[in-house]
This record gives structure tokens, sequence and C-alpha cells, in this order.
């Protein structure tokens, strides 16, 4: 897995790039979570939420294949901002567990003021 972690990483920096122009992906990992999710981090530098509402589709797309490369099914993939900017500072993908399931089937709008849904199942 430690592979396709770091090609995961290396390819989401070059795609945003193209997209965007200079951005910077310091760490990418795969966690675990108490309540049972699991899923796959990006932390980035230089790019902003409106780049992320622009390219939602191809920024969801290239997440949906780094995480399943990584063994994470996403249920939903989000970009979380830094608390009052518009600079996005992680994109994520869950796969979720049976509480966070039910939390989020029936939620339309963001859990936080600081996560952008990018793709919900």
């Amino acid at each position: 897995m430690k592979e396709e972690i770091v090609e995961g990483r290396k390819k989401l920096e070059g795609e945003l790039r193209k997209l965007v122009g200079n951005v910077f992906v310091p760490e990418a990992k795969v966690f675990g979570m108490a309540c049972g999710c699991i899923g796959f981090a990006a932390d980035l530098r230089g790019l902003q939420s409106d780049a992320v509402e622009v390219f939602t589709e191809k920024i969801s797309a290239l997440l949906k294949e780094i995480s399943t490369s990584v063994g994470v099914k996403p249920e939903i993939i989000y970009a979380r901002k830094l608390p009052g900017s518009e600079e996005v500072v992680v994109l994520t993908t869950r796969e979720l567990c049976e509480r966070c399931k039910r939390e989020f089937a029936g939620s339309k709008a963001p859990p936080r003021p600081d996560i952008i849904v990018l793709k919900k199942k």
C-alpha cells in the first residue's frame, strides 16, 4: 500500500497543478477513525475553494480513483477550508461507518461551515 499512497499523492499534486497552477501536496495518508470510518486524506497548500467548486467533478473523480487504489470505497468526498479563509487545506474521502451513514444520509447541508462536500453517495 505504501507505493499506492506515494503514487496517489504524486498524481493528485500533478493533476491539481494542471488544473489550477501552483499547488503543493506535502502529505497523503490512509486513516481509520474511532467511529469506524476509514478514508484517504491529502494535505494541501495553494488551492482555493473557488477552484474546487469549478473543478468539483474532476477532483472528485481523481480522489475516487486514488482512494480505490488504497482500498477505500469513498461514500463522501469533501474539501476542508482553513477556518476564516478560502484556502483548502485538506481533500478527504471517507468510507462511512454505519453511524455516520445514518447521520449523513438525510443531511443536505455540509456538516460544518469549513467543509465543501464534493460528492456524496
